[in-house]
C-alpha cells in the first residue's frame, strides 16, 4: 500500500499529474492543507483545511487504511514538537500523524507514532522540494510495517 503525501502547495496544482504519473501504483494521495484549492481542484488528494485555505472545511481528518490509523491536520495554531504530536496522535489511537505549515519536511518515529511534514513542494523552507511516501507492508501474520520516506520533487524542464 502506497501513500503519496504533500502540503503547502499554494495555488499551485501542476504537481497533481507529475505526482501521479511518478507514483502509478500510489493507493492514496493525502494533502495536509494550504493548498488554496477547491477540493475538486486537488483531486485525486484528499486534502484538510490550512490557514490559507477558504475552500476546504475539514480541519482534520482520521483516515483508516489497512488498519493503520493516520492523523492528518495542517498544524497551525499547535505546537508541533514531538511530544505534543504524540499524544495528539495516542488520543485518537492514530499510529501515523501527519501536518504540514512549517513548509520544512520532518520525519521521526516516537513512542509508536510516526510523525510526518512533507515540506512543500511549491515554496520549501528547505534546500529543496519535497513530498512523502508512506509504504504499509501487511505480512502473512497481519504484522504491519511502516515505512516513510521524504522524496526531493524536481520539476521536469523537458515534459
Amino acid at each position: 500500500m502506497e501513500i503519496v503525501v504533500v502540503s503547502d502547495t499554494h495555488r499551485n496544482t501542476t504537481f497533481i499529474k507529475k505526482i501521479i504519473k511518478k507514483h502509478p501504483n500510489a493507493n492514496y494521495f493525502l494533502h495536509a492543507g494550504d493548498s488554496e484549492c477547491h477540493e475538486f481542484e486537488l483531486d485525486p488528494f484528499l486534502s484538510v483545511k490550512g490557514n490559507c485555505d477558504y475552500y476546504i472545511k475539514n480541519k482534520y481528518q482520521i483516515i483508516d487504511i489497512l488498519g493503520v490509523k493516520i492523523y492528518i491536520f495542517h498544524g497551525d495554531h499547535t505546537l508541533l514538537s514531538d511530544d505534543c504530536l504524540v499524544g495528539i496522535s495516542k488520543n485518537n489511537n492514530c499510529d501515523i500523524i501527519i501536518h504540514g505549515h512549517t513548509h520544512i519536511p520532518h520525519y521521526s518515529y516516537k513512542d509508536n507514532v510516526h510523525i510526518l511534514c512533507p515540506g512543500s513542494i511549491t515554496y520549501p523552507r528547505s534546500k529543496s522540494a519535497t513530498y512523502a511516501v508512506i509504504t504499509i507492508k501487511i505480512d502473512n501474520e497481519a504484522k504491519k510495517e511502516i515505512f516513510v520516506e521524504i522524496k526531493e520533487y524536481e520539476e521536469e524542464t523537458n515534459k
